[in-house]
């Protein structure tokens, strides 16, 4: 029996267990147990208290290097369920890059109550990164690199390297960088080179003048188009004046650009104000999606306006055939949105195709909150715009928070079928929401209005 119960444990059940229990080292060697690729879906199916008191357990070093596994914005989403003086531990551990960008997802007064609990030597860095466009090279550059006066001897920095290598090592010491006494960037040394080269010679006779440098307001694309034309892993970014002031990881290139591409693909789908996860709390996810949605009110309703210029012409058509189109756009746009987070949560691995009566259970209160807000809102329209038909507003309103339920719970489970049956769900997804919304919407206007008109006879 409880070999049997051990077996059918999941991950998740036993790490709760083990937070339960409070015994840190048990949870930090139970944590570095599980594979790296099921790890973020293991943490996200943890209740917020669990999530919390696992990090506050953990010793900050591991909980940043376990962090590492994780996209920012779901760093972001744990960092900000944690007391300040907690995370501030945490983040403090952090890269300086990878600091700045967990500290802009959050919202501004969380992360100013982190910064004030950070190490004072840690913050003029952040503070300073924070400046920077998100999408420029101050943005994701590091500011962990070695720097060394023209005169500095090969032997000199060997000898710094060995002293002090606990504090050097996460940083990329596969470059290193010469300046002058302002801290201009003069030149760069190869660690190959500083291998190689006799002890006594002096770094301004080995290195490489001149170096290839991005400014700090170049753009992504900019510096992409940068490592394209040099064979570089690492280019150093400077100031207008031309100190060095950090470094850019052609992989952490690489890894924003991608994040930018999943942002504009969730924008379009209607996901604004960042990512969603379904960890987040209700009415916050409410609120992202609202943001979207609300704004699209103006513009179906414009399209119903227009087909009414037309109405005399549909001779057979009632004036409810007017706002056959609105049920049926702003019920496909609020299953867009929910392709859109179930997508993402797939490529994240924090969301697996037998997962569909979780999503379930996650997406039905939501789409029941916005269904009704959105319904109300056209429903009103609907009575103000043909006041000789009592009944359309109630027919369209009802119709909207029907379909908008039905358009969100069909939009999250989608994905997950077409992933279980092999097929794409970016390419498949949308295309087939929209099939069924449409019929669905239809069926549900002209029934309800049949069912209205049976009662008042």
């Amino acid at each position: 029996m409880p070999e049997e119960a051990q077996i059918s444990a999941t991950p998740w059940d036993e790490l709760a267990k083990i937070i339960d229990s409070n015994h840190a080292a048990h949870l930090e060697a139970f944590l570095q147990l599980l594979p790296p690729e099921e790890t973020p879906y293991t943490i996200a199916r943890l209740s917020e208290e669990h999530r919390t008191h696992l990090f506050e357990l953990v010793s900050p070093e591991f909980a940043a290097d376990f962090l590492d596994h994780f996209e920012d914005d779901q760093v972001a989403d744990v960092i900000e369920e944690l007391p300040a003086e907690t995370a501030a531990a945490i983040v403090d551990e952090l890269d300086s890059d990878d600091q700045a960008d967990i500290l802009l997802e959050l919202d501004e007064a969380d992360a100013e109550a982190i910064i004030e609990k950070m190490d004072p030597e840690e913050v003029k860095d952040v503070r300073a990164l924070l400046e920077y466009g998100p999408d420029t090279a101050g943005g994701i550059m590091f500011t962990e690199y070695l720097a060394y006066a023209a005169d500095t001897t090969v032997e000199t920095v060997i000898n710094d390297l060995r002293m002090k290598k606990e504090e050097y090592e996460d940083y990329e010491i596969r470059y290193m960088y010469v300046v002058d006494e302002e801290h201009h960037l003069a030149g760069v040394v190869r660690l190959r080179q500083l291998i190689l080269a006799q002890p006594s010679r002096q770094l301004g006779d080995i290195m490489r003048t001149d170096p290839i440098r991005v400014s700090v307001d170049k753009s992504l694309d900019e510096i992409e188009d940068v490592f394209d034309r040099h064979n570089f892993t690492l280019i150093p970014v400077v100031d207008e004046s031309d100190h060095l002031i950090g470094v850019i990881d052609h992989a952490d290139l690489q890894e924003n650009i991608g994040e930018r591409a999943e942002d504009n693909l969730g924008k379009l789908f209607g996901i604004i104000r960042g990512e969603e996860l379904r960890s987040m709390g209700l009415w916050e996810r409410c609120v992202r999606r609202l943001a979207f949605l609300a704004p699209n009110i103006p513009l179906f309703i414009a399209s119903a306006f227009v087909i009414a210029q037309y109405e005399h012409v549909i001779k057979q058509v009632t004036a409810l055939a007017i706002f056959l189109p609105l049920v049926a756009g702003m019920s496909g746009a609020a299953g867009n949105q929910s392709i859109a987070v179930s997508i993402r949560e797939l490529s994240l691995g924090l969301l697996k195709p037998n997962d569909v009566m979780r999503v379930l259970g996650k997406e039905i209160m939501l789409g029941v909150v916005n269904g009704i807000v959105i319904g109300a809102i056209i429903g009103i329209v609907a009575m103000l715009m043909r006041a000789d038909y009592p009944m359309l507003g109630p027919v369209v309103g009802g119709a909207i928070a029907l379909t908008s339920i039905f358009g969100v719970v069909l939009g999250a489970v989608i994905p997950l079928l077409l992933k279980k049956w092999n097929i794409d769900p970016a390419m498949a997804a949308a295309p087939i929401l929209m099939t069924f919304i449409d019929i669905a919407g239809f069926f549900i206007v002209l029934n309800l209005a049949l069912a209205l008109m049976e009662v008042s006879g």
